[in-house]
């Protein structure tokens, strides 16, 4: 039943993040007079159809996607009303308003989650034990500004790990009783073991188990052989009960060789891992206060969503991010089936949505950026690309994307199972 929902979970977010792409082309091309051949939920056999003016409209079997077929978009077409036959402009943004209407869903249902769920500011309510920014100076009370000259309004900002963490310290900008004041927060950067892995939350919602919940593609810990479910008893001989005790030890042995003994289906399995090393920016905070949620503090927290995915497209084409790394639907299906609540539901189908709109604009042929990147360089040439020869730039595309699929699906089911 468990399998079931999920893979529901997963139809209904891909046919929605997918519809929602293709109306973005179809609304544009009928806004420019571009003749759209069909219109269709969904691949495969035909379930419904109904042709209205010029355009069929279609339900059809398979429900995970759909398309939009635009009159003459492959070049081939000779109507008046084809993609071919209009200026650069008008092609560039039927091309480009498939990823900004999911980047308009995504935006919509950040700002929506943001204003039912509590929303933490900069102002400190409590610190860890030796804190480093108490040390430096900061106190309870006070407000945080900026962070090496970056405005912060969330405490989701406090945590980002895009920060220099090429150096030991940041410089941290708070207000004090109302004035503004400056200080450099010494050792706020520090390198940490980890294995990549996250844990199951108790059934009271109060604490985390020492139960693996998922484990992460390109993590030592897919080497060693570590599954969701399997409980992790001890690290390096210390017994563990919760997640915390986990993480405490793995922190303080990066690049070092640590020895777990797990609990799976009822066998008690040891393993040896090599932890990897990360460098990790912390301020060392507890606790900061809540509000209620605004409007700003709403966009705030979308805006905060869409460039931490975006970030890490930014973070593969820099090679921080490898394939190894990266999950296809495999892992999106299992990211789908644990997810618990309609937040957590839809807060996913904004990752995916925004996830899969920035994707569709890389310059990658035949995705959207693709050809965005053929139409204008033919603008710029004044002369068409011959249709044999996009069509051979856009099937060698589609077999390195197929390619692209079947290696990163490898991975996950690796990883998984």
């Amino acid at each position: 039943m468990y399998f079931i929902i999920a893979v529901l979970k997963l139809i209904i977010i891909l046919g929605v993040v997918t519809t929602i792409h293709e109306f973005g082309h179809f609304l544009f091309s009928k806004i420019f007079k571009i003749g759209v051949n069909e219109f269709a939920v969904g691949f495969g056999p035909v379930i419904f159809q109904k042709k209205y003016k010029d355009t069929m409209y279609s339900l059809r079997a398979i429900p995970l996607g759909g398309f939009c077929a635009i009159e003459g978009e492959d070049g081939i077409s000779e109507k008046e009303n084809s993609f071919a036959n209009k200026n650069v402009f008008q092609k560039v943004i039927v091309l480009v308003m498939g990823a900004t209407f999911n980047a308009i869903l995504a935006t919509i249902i950040f700002i929506s989650i943001a204003f039912v769920t509590p929303t933490y500011t900069t102002t400190i309510t409590g610190f860890l034990p030796n804190s480093v920014l108490e040390k430096a100076g900061v106190s309870v009370g006070d407000k945080i500004v900026s962070i090496d000259s970056r405005k912060v309004t969330l405490q989701s900002e406090l945590t980002k790990q895009d920060y220099d963490l090429n150096k030991s310290y940041v410089t941290v900008e708070y207000l004090h009783n109302g004035e503004l004041k400056k200080t450099i927060v010494e050792d706020a950067i520090k390198e940490i073991g980890y294995i990549g892995v996250s844990f199951k939350i108790a059934e009271d919602n109060q604490s985390v188990t020492n139960i693996i919940d998922m484990v992460a593609s390109g993590g030592s810990s897919v080497e060693a052989g570590l599954k969701s479910g399997d409980k992790i008893l001890s690290v390096n001989g210390i017994t563990t009960s919760n997640s915390s005790e986990v993480i405490s030890v793995i922190r303080e042995n990066p690049n070092k060789d640590i020895n777990i003994l797990i609990e799976r289906n009822g066998q008690t399995l040891e393993k040896n891992i090599k932890v990897d090393s990360k460098k990790l920016f912390s301020l060392d905070l507890e606790s900061t206060e809540k509000v209620k949620t605004t409007l700003p503090l709403a966009i705030s927290s979308a805006i905060n969503n869409a460039k931490t995915i975006i970030g890490s497209y930014i973070d593969l084409f820099k090679g921080k991010v490898g394939i190894k790394d990266m999950s296809g639907i495999v892992g999106i299906g299992e990211v789908v089936y644990k997810t618990e609540g309609l937040l957590e539901f839809f807060n996913l189908m904004a990752i995916i949505s925004l996830a899969v709109g920035v994707a569709n604009l890389l310059p990658f042929p035949p995705l959207d950026g693709g050809k965005v990147v053929i139409v204008v360089c033919e603008a710029i040439l004044k002369k068409k690309l011959p249709p044999n020869a996009e069509a051979i730039i856009s099937y060698i595309g589609f077999g390195l994307l197929i390619l692209l699929t079947i290696v990163v699906t490898y991975n996950d089911l690796i990883r998984i199972f």
